[in-house]
């Protein structure tokens, strides 16, 4: 028997014996020729977000390094401020491709390929003063919704219901409900409870709710039930027979990393060693390998489900482990406001680096694992993204909205020019900090506006053309009209 196939979503279900409905990538050439070269124009133009938040803020010198003051290879005025952009200074130190002493990764994570679709931009500030700014790197304030949310309710983006709009991880996220932006609801508190909402907790056929855990059998042989049956159709392509080894590949390897053990057993009980558990172990708050370890677990189920159509939006701020050898608040007072001693912030930059490697580039290598219908991977057609909850630089304080760090990977389908550093500080502009200085600059919210345009959202459903994401301009004195004028367009050199 061939698949079934739903027609209007575009998405392949696994009926299997007990009746629950789990996805499967997408097979084109198992589909009618004209049902197929529509599907596979839409997944061209399909567009996937990653945000993936860093607590308190980190010195320029160690994140940004020779970036600070290379020579730039082109120069602009953009509202009202001199601008300046350049190739990004790639150096190698072993076995480890390095931009700064925070910016470094082992050169077989952070691949040519990978170093081509990185762009780091400095001098890009809030629009408000902060204190810890847990929605503002998403957009999010007491009066608009974070842009995950935004997104997952733009008909522009998703142009059928997706099954988890957004995939949010702590209070990062804000949502409009009843005319008040309140934090969002996490969508789990693990891995294995995201795995079990995403993949188990379908319903069945006649829409009734699948049943409990405990009565299905292994996702990954139900699939594999199935997936026998695809591949014995004359019509699958070689491409699609690919694709869909590669998704079975990926799953049976997530599955084998949600198990309290490495066997897979023939039936599929709820797993009990998970993020959580990890969490909750003795030692955990000071074994930055054991974050990193949950960090990559979470990245496996939302590739997972990006891959099966589940999904297209993941942000994530996790608040319980900081990447460093101290608790969150020993953290914050020790390392973060500790940062002025050479020491205190070298460590501090490991636990950035960690996350780095780790969580970010991790990240974006799974995605770049996982071919669409089109034929390009999942990060062809994403962008990936890396911030601060406040600016870097020195004293006084640590808490403020100038030049927030962000590290991108992916062109979002070709939106974006990569490669790059991009620096938009306004160095004539008046600093009052202490040595090293923090600077004026342009607007985040000028960047957070090409994030959506990026994504493919209308100006139908966002008007991000005004002033950025959000796009009302603030009540501050810290940015001229100029520099509000020029929100409302794309930064310089960043557009392809």
């Amino acid at each position: 028997m061939k698949p079934i196939f739903d027609k209007l979503s575009r998405r392949q279900f696994l009926r299997g014996a007990g009746g629950t409905m789990l996805a499967l990538p997408l097979l084109p050439s198992l589909l009618p020729r004209e049902v197929g070269a529509q599907a596979v124009a839409q997944a061209s133009a399909e567009r996937y977000f990653v945000h993936m938040t860093t607590w308190h803020a980190c010195f320029q010198e160690p994140y940004f390094g020779p970036m600070l003051t290379a020579a730039p290879a082109a120069t602009a005025s953009h509202g009202g401020i001199a601008v300046r952009s350049g190739p990004l200074p790639f150096s190698t130190e072993g076995e480890q491709a390095v931009l700064s002493s925070i910016l470094r990764a082992r050169s077989s994570l952070w691949t040519p390929r990978l170093r081509g679709l990185t762009n780091v931009i400095n001098g890009l500030d809030f629009a408000r003063g902060v204190g810890h700014n847990r929605g503002g790197t998403l957009g999010g304030s007491d009066t608009s919704p974070s842009i995950d949310q935004m997104l997952a309710a733009a008909p522009s983006f998703y142009k059928t219901t997706a099954l988890q709009p957004a995939i949010v991880r702590n209070p990062v996220s804000r949502t409009l409900s009843g005319g008040a932006i309140v934090q969002t609801e996490e969508t789990a508190d693990s891995n294995v409870k995201l795995f079990d909402r995403l993949f188990k907790n379908a319903t069945t056929a006649t829409g009734s709710p699948a049943p409990a855990a405990a009565e299905q059998v292994v996702l990954v042989d139900r699939v594999k039930e199935h997936a026998d049956l695809v591949l014995k159709d004359p019509s699958c392509s070689a491409d699609c027979r690919s694709r869909l080894g590669d998704y079975l590949d990926m799953l049976s390897q997530v599955e084998v990393k949600v198990q309290a053990s490495a066997a897979v057993s023939s039936s599929f009980a709820r797993p009990t060693s998970d993020t959580l558990a990890i969490e909750q172990s003795a030692g955990f708050y000071g074994t930055p390998n054991s974050h990193l370890q949950c960090e990559q677990l979470w990245n496996d189920i939302v590739v997972a489900a990006f891959a099966a159509g589940i999904s297209r939006i993941y942000v994530n701020g996790p608040t319980t482990y900081t990447f460093g050898p101290e608790p969150e608040h020993s953290w914050h007072n020790a390392y973060a406001h500790g940062q002025d001693a050479a020491d205190i912030r070298a460590g501090f930059g490991a636990a950035v680096q960690r996350q780095f490697e780790g969580a970010v580039l991790d990240m974006a290598s799974k995605l770049d694992q996982v071919r669409t219908a089109d034929g390009a991977t999942l990060l062809d057609k994403a962008l990936v993204a890396n911030s601060f909850e406040m600016g870097s630089g020195g004293n006084p304080g640590h808490h403020h909205n100038r030049c927030i760090p962000i590290v991108s990977i992916g062109s979002a389908g070709g939106h974006f020019r990569t490669g790059q550093w991009l620096d938009y500080r306004d160095l004539n502009s008046f600093s009052w900090s202490s040595d090293p200085h923090w600077w004026s600059g342009l607007l985040y919210d000028q960047w957070l506006g090409m994030v959506v345009r990026s994504m493919g959202v209308s100006q139908a459903d966002f008007d991000s053309t005004r002033h950025g994401y959000p796009g009302v301009r603030a009540d501050n004195n810290d940015h001229t009209d100029a520099t509000w004028a020029a929100a409302g367009g794309d930064l310089p050199w960043l557009k392809a």
